[in-house]
């Protein structure tokens, strides 16, 4: 009798979230260690983004304004990866470049999430990836974060 409710208790055990949808997302800025332009350290931005999912991949592209700026900083709106669970990580290597004196860099991005029923919670982390010129100074091994929540309209 143990044996079937473990057999039940574990049926989702290795079952991925179902993470699809298109979410309304609230943000809220942290520290701008790479200097990003427009930044403002607690100021909360709001964004949609839409997620698809194949399995265990999943593409998330934001969308709008939002999407737009994104796309300036990064080069593309579109984050890919996987979720693991209940667990969701996206990333993005970016090829917008900027330049400051003999220092070139684009930036790269990481989102990390947690699925719970509807929401997803987590931060996006942005770190400049550079060509380890002198003008380099602080955006060497910088992090600018965006804490987030994320909600999707439930399912009918």
């Amino acid at each position: 009798k143990s044996l079937v409710w473990i057999a039940v208790a574990c049926a989702a055990c290795g079952s991925d979230a179902n993470v699809a949808g298109n979410y309304t997302v609230a943000l809220t800025n942290g520290a701008n260690g790479c200097s990003i332009g427009n930044w403002d350290p607690g100021a909360q931005p709001t964004a949609t983004a839409q997620i698809t999912q194949a399995g265990s991949d999943v593409t998330l592209t934001v969308q709008g304004l939002a999407g737009i700026g994104v796309a300036a900083l990064l080069g593309t709106n579109v984050m890919t990866g996987d979720v693991s669970g209940s667990n969701v990580l996206l990333e993005v290597t970016g090829t917008q470049g900027f330049t400051t004196g003999n220092c070139a860099y684009t930036f790269n991005s990481r989102l990390s999430a947690d699925q719970s029923g509807d929401t997803l919670s987590g931060h996006i982390d942005y770190r400049a990836a550079t060509n380890g010129g002198t003008d380099c100074g602080t955006r060497e091994d910088c992090v600018s974060r965006q804490d987030f929540n994320a909600t999707r309209p439930p399912a009918p």
